[in-house]
């Protein structure tokens, strides 16, 4: 039990940092890991959102609303399929591309960054 309780605290502190990492570079409190990570699949290209949604291992619905919020924050924008209208393709938009090559230099979250690490790494080690 004592294990679980020091794991909760370390996502405590995980979502902490990043919903301040996701301040400092995306310029919004609003993104949450899972959009992150959508962010993230189709930064090479559109996709569909059928693919996203099994990309992000979440349902289709599920993944059309975390796109509806990046779309309100202006970091993807939707569309059709000029063949097949019942396709939904998601691609970043410039907004994104303004963040590109930025370095996070604030050492406080580098180093909060480091502590996490670390008790990550230790309580792996623990677990093992």
């Amino acid at each position: 039990m004592r294990e679980l309780i020091q794991l909760a605290k370390l996502q405590r502190e995980a979502n902490a940092l990043f919903s301040l990492l996701s301040k400092k570079v995306l310029d919004t409190e609003e993104v949450t890991w899972q959009q992150v990570l959508i962010l993230e699949h189709i930064g090479d290209g559109p996709k569909t959102m059928g693919d996203i949604s099994k990309a992000v291992d979440l349902s289709y619905s599920t993944t059309s609303g975390l796109i509806n919020r990046l779309e309100q924050e202006k970091l993807v924008r939707r569309f059709r399929d000029k063949t097949d209208r019942r396709i939904v393709w998601v691609s970043l938009t410039d907004r994104i591309f303004d963040w590109e090559g930025m370095e996070l230099d604030d050492p406080q979250v580098i180093s909060s960054l480091h502590a996490l690490h670390e008790s990550f790494s230790q309580k792996k080690e623990l677990t093992s």
